[in-house]
Order: structure tokens, then sequence, then C-alpha cells
């Protein structure tokens, strides 16, 4: 038609026919949008139509994946319908009338949005007859090779895969530099046909070998053993394609085939399906069924939600994976060394170095930098075992200063306590001088004379060892003991003090007190700290009111020890601080006592506290575990100081 009539045309159109015919085209062009999405809040209806067994591992890898996929993008959940075709080992032309016969009574009344057709014949099935059987529904065809899809439909989307005969033939000429024989193994059917080919044209255009080629195709399973066993494992390759049908009209599904092949096999065997490993294949460029499927999955979702057109939609070929199988590779005899470094390994014998070298170098370094830390913390260990001695020896002087302190104090009371026995002595001895100087002594009294002296002298001598085991420098030794023994050998040594201070000592020791485990000279030292203080706080009391109270009780799974006193008391701004070092009321005190006190009860496992009494004066409370309690604390004390002394 003229340009200039076609314009005149459109001229004469009146308004209302213009927009008439603009409305009716964006109705056209809505609808065709609409048509390749499914309505919202419908479960989609999809048809997977492989042209294999559904049971294949390869085919089923592929429609799980693809299931999933699908399923996972679907708003409202997918309706699946699966129809294998199978024809790789039924003659098609025998089946194909009745099977498309039972397909189209199959969904005449039923909605079906996506067919998802796998393989080959899938291919040619739906070209064909897929408007008689599904007119409405958009068809996506998957694990086709490259060289299928210029016959795909332009209406079709499509994902092709590369079969990698040239790669796989490329690790062949690297395991084996020497071998120049290349083998080719195939079945008899349509498709073993179109592999065989496939590899023997990659094969015959290789340039860094000129392989003399052969192809063994539709031989039975025996044949192929016999053949294969004859082979030279140094000149010879084999490529296994696919055998889904051998001469003699027997099938197959082609990894069954591989591991017989295997076992009979001199020369290494290759190939491109993922399937084939494990069952005797040593390598090849493989395809992935699994992201086949996902992938397929994925663009079929696209296109139901509307997201692409189902006209030539597609997704790239995805490249091959080198993966080599180790332990075929050890059974013939394959230097590892031959591997191409780009390939993935299966199967490598378990080596800690082989499989772990990362990990067995990251945790070489760990352990040298945890054997580096140990050393430092055994070093910094030794250090302040040797301060902590250091300071317990200190400490240790540091108490033994104190009781020489508080051994001073107690200086006259002692020198009279001692020189009383001393001067019975003497007077006993001038006594008996005067008796022996009659002409007939009498013996009796004399007798008498001498227990009195004895008596004097045990007496004297106790004095002086009480004050002996005080002042005496010895190791720290914790045993099980009777508090209330521990008191009465410090309050004998405190009498005399207390009489010479117009003091009355009034002890409370409780008959059912338990066992406590400790050093008994340090508690005799905490005892005659607190009552000392105690009788230098009653300095200014009044003679009848001058009362030290000393209590044992049990209490809370021990033992509680209570030294009481009349005096001025604490006042309570001052108890806080009561126990620290170099902190004291006294006017010529060093502030030492109560804290070399509290470092004896505590290493004991107890508690040292203090209050006020009601009526004027202070307590002074004690709290040490029972020998049960307090066992494993002073076992722990006991062999420090064991390996100190060692």
């Amino acid at each position: 038609m003229p340009e200039g009539t076609a314009t005149r045309r459109v001229a004469s159109l009146c308004p209302a026919q213009l927009q008439r015919r603009w409305s009716l085209y964006c109705l056209v062009l809505l609808l065709g949008f609409f048509s390749t999405a499914v309505h919202a809040g419908e479960r989609w209806r999809v048809v997977i139509l492989p042209g294999a067994d559904p049971t294949q591992p390869a085919v089923a890898i592929q429609i799980r994946a693809l299931r999933s996929a699908l399923t996972a993008a679907a708003p409202d959940g997918v309706e699946f319908y699966t129809d294998s075709l199978d024809e790789l080992r039924f003659d098609r032309n025998d089946l194909t009338p009745q099977f498309l016969a039972l397909l189209k009574k199959k969904y005449e009344n039923k909605r079906i949005d996506l067919v998802i057709g796998i393989a080959d014949f899938a291919l040619e099935f739906t070209t064909r007859y897929h408007k008689d059987i599904w007119p409405k529904a958009s068809i996506l065809i998957t694990s086709i090779d490259e060289s299928r899809v210029a016959r795909m439909p332009p209406d079709f989307a499509y994902i092709a895969w590369h079969f990698d005969a040239d790669n796989t033939i490329a690790l062949a000429e690297a395991i084996q530099p020497q071998a120049t024989h290349l083998v080719i193994v195939a079945g008899s059917s349509i498709f073993d046909d179109f592999t065989a080919r496939l590899a023997e044209q990659a094969a015959r255009s290789r340039r860094s070998r000129k392989w003399d080629v052969n192809v063994w195709s539709g031989l039975t399973l025996r044949e192929l053993q016999t053949r294969l066993s004859d082979l030279d494992p140094s000149a010879a390759a084999v490529i296994y394609t696919t055998m889904y049908r051998d001469r003699e009209g027997r099938t197959f599904f082609p990894f069954e085939v591989v591991a017989p092949i295997a076992r009979a096999s001199r020369a290494p065997i290759y190939g491109w399906y993922p399937t084939y490993l494990n069952q005797g294949l040593l390598g090849g460029a493989v395809i992935s069924y699994e992201d086949n499927g996902r992938r397929a999955g994925e663009l079929a979702a696209s296109i139901l939600l509307g997201k692409v057109s189902p006209h030539g939609a597609t997704l790239p070929t995805e490249r091959s994976h080198c993966i080599v199988d180790r332990g075929q590779a050890d059974r013939l005899a394959v230097r590892p060394s031959l591997i191409p470094e780009d390939c993935e390994q299966l199967n490598v014998p378990r080596s800690l170095w082989n499989q772990y070298r990362g990990t067995v170098l990251f945790v070489a370094a760990v352990v040298a930098l945890q054997a580096l830390t140990i050393a430092a913390l055994l070093w910094q260990h030794r250090k302040r075992r040797v301060a902590e001695e250091a300071a317990t020896v200190s400490a240790n002087e540091l108490a033994r200063a104190a009781r020489i302190s508080s051994a001073g104090e107690l200086s006259a009371s002692i020198a009279h306590e001692v020189g009383q026995p001393l001067g019975a002595i003497l007077s006993n001895a001038d006594a008996a001088g005067l008796i022996l100087e009659h002409r007939e002594p009498e013996v009796p009294e004399l007798q008498q004379i001498l227990a009195d002296v004895r008596r004097d002298a045990v007496r004297a001598s106790q004095v002086v060892q009480r004050l002996r085991d005080l002042l005496r420098k010895q190791p720290v030794e914790f045993a099980e003991l009777n508090l209330n023994l521990t008191v009465d050998e410090t309050l004998t040594l405190l009498a005399p003090e207390a009489r010479r201070r117009r003091i009355a000592i009034q002890s409370e020791l409780g008959t059912a007190c338990p066992g406590i485990v400790g050093d008994r000279v340090q508690l005799q030292q905490v005892l005659l700290n607190l009552s000392v203080n105690a009788m230098d706080a009653m300095h200014e009391t009044e003679n009848s009111k001058r009362i030290l109270t000393v209590m044992t009780q049990s209490a809370d799974h021990g033992v509680k020890l209570t030294v009481a006193d009349r005096g001025h008391g604490i006042p309570e701004a001052m108890r806080s601080k009561l126990f620290d070092s170099f902190f004291t009321t006294k006017a010529h005190g060093m502030g030492l006592g109560l804290s070399i006190a509290r470092t004896i009860v505590e290493s004991h496992g107890g508690t040292i506290t203090s209050q006020s009494r009601e009526g004027g004066g202070s307590a002074f409370l004690v709290w040490l575990p029972c020998a049960r309690r307090s066992g494993s604390h002073a076992r722990h004390l006991h062999l420090r100081n064991a390996a100190r002394e060692t």
C-alpha cells in the first residue's frame, strides 16, 4: 500500500474511532502479558515430561531439584503431574498413538500452566503435540545439548547444557601422556548414537594429539568386557558416553554399565555424566544435574510469575567441572602429579596431609602458639609462686613478730608466773637444808619438800613451754583439733596478765562443738590478740565490771568463738576499717594485730566480725568451719606449705 494512501486513511478516521482502536490495542497487550502469569490465589499446575524413566538417577536428581526450586517460589503451592516418555528404551513409533490419546484424555478438562520437558524426545514430542494436549500452557525444555537449540520453536523457553567431550578428552591426554588409541563406547539407541558422534567429532578435531579413534556401538556387555580387558593401559583411553540399549535389544540405565566395564577394563574410562562417578569412572569434565534442575525451576517460576515471557526465554549455559576419582587413579597406578590442579579429586586416600593440609598447618600453628602461651604462663606461674612464697614467709614472720610483741605485753605477768614457782622452789630448798642439818632428819618431811619442788618446777616449765610454743619459728601445720583445748591453753597463758590487770576471765566452752582443722599456734595467736585488745579496752573500766568473756559454741556447720569485753567500745564509723592494715584505735598501736588475725582466720576458711554489746563494750566473733567442710581447703594449704618446705 502506498504511504500516502495509508496516511489519508488514518487521517480520515474520526476521534471516536481512533480512541476505540487504541483501547482495543491496550487490551490485547494486557491479555498477552497476563497469559504468561497465573491468576493470584491459584495453585500452579505443572506437567513434567521426562524423556527417560523418572527413576533413573540422572532424571530423578533433576526433577527433585526442579520441584524444590519451583515450590519455594510458588505463592500458593504447585500441583505436579509427571508423564514419562522413556523413548530411550522403548520404540516410540509403537507407543506414540496410545500415549498421545492417553494424555489428551487425561488433560482435556485440566488447566495446565506450564509443561517442562526434559531431554531430546520431550522437545520433539511437545513441538509436535503440545497444541493438541496443552493448548494454553507455556513450554520449557531443559537438558538438551547446545546443538539442539537451532530446532527450538520460537515460543518455547529452554535451558541447554554442554556435553563437554572436548575437555574430557583433554583430561585423558593429561593423565595418559603416551596414549594414542581412543575407544568410544556407546549403545545402539538414537541418543546413544548422538553422544557417540559428539565424542568422535571432539576427538578427531583435537589439535594437541592425533588420536586413533574406534567407536564401539551396540556391543553387548559381555563383548565389551572381553574387548576392554585386551586394551593396553599405557596406549589406550576409553570414553564411555551412554548405553540405553545394546544391539540385542537389552536395555540399561547408562550408569549401570560403568561398574562392570570398569572392572574388566585395563585402561582408564572417562565420561561427562556425574552419575558415573563412584561407579568406576576415572574422571571427566562433568555437568551438574542438580544445578541444571534448580535453574530450570527458577526459570519456570519466573515465567509463571509473569516476570519473563516464555517466548525464547533462556539462561546461559553452565560450564562443566573437572572431577577425578582418586581411588580409581590409584587402582590404575596413575601418578597423582599428572592430575590437573583445577580438577576436584574424590575419594582421596585418608591421609591427614592429603585431606586436611590447610587444617594441619592451622592446627600446627595453633599448637605452636599454645605451646608458647603455656610456656609463658608456666614462667609467670613460677614467678607468681615465688612471689607468693615470699609473701607467705613475710606474713609468717610478721605474725611471729606480732606474737613476740604480744608476749612482750605479757612479759611482766609471765615473769611473775615463772617467778612464783621459782621462789617456792628456793624456799623449799632452804627448808630442806635446815632439816638436813639435824642429826636425825625427818625423811617424810623431806619427801614432801621434794614433791613441792617437783610440782613448782613442772609449773614453771609449763609456763616456759607455752611461751616457747607461741614464739617458736615453725611451719604452718594444719591438723584436726579441738578448739576448746586450744582456748584452755591460751587462757592459761593469759591468766597471769588478767590477774595483774584485775580482770576476771569468764569462759563458757560448748561441750558439743565439732572438731576443726587448723594450726594450733595460729589460732592461739588470734585468741591472744583479741583477748589482749579486750583487756586494753577495759583499762578505764571499773574493777567490778572488768570481765573478759570467752565462749565457744556450735554454729552453721562450724564453731563460733566469741571474745567480749566491757570496755569503751568501737565507734560505728571506724568499724568498716577495723581489720585494715595499719589502722588502730590505740595511742601506741601498730594496726597489724586485727589484720593478721583476719588473715589467719580466712586462711582457715572462716570469718571474723565485730559488733557492739548491749550495756557497753565490744564482741569479736570468729567462725571456723568444722573438719568435714574445711578439709579440702586445709589440704590445699597443707600441700602448698609442704611444697614450700621441700
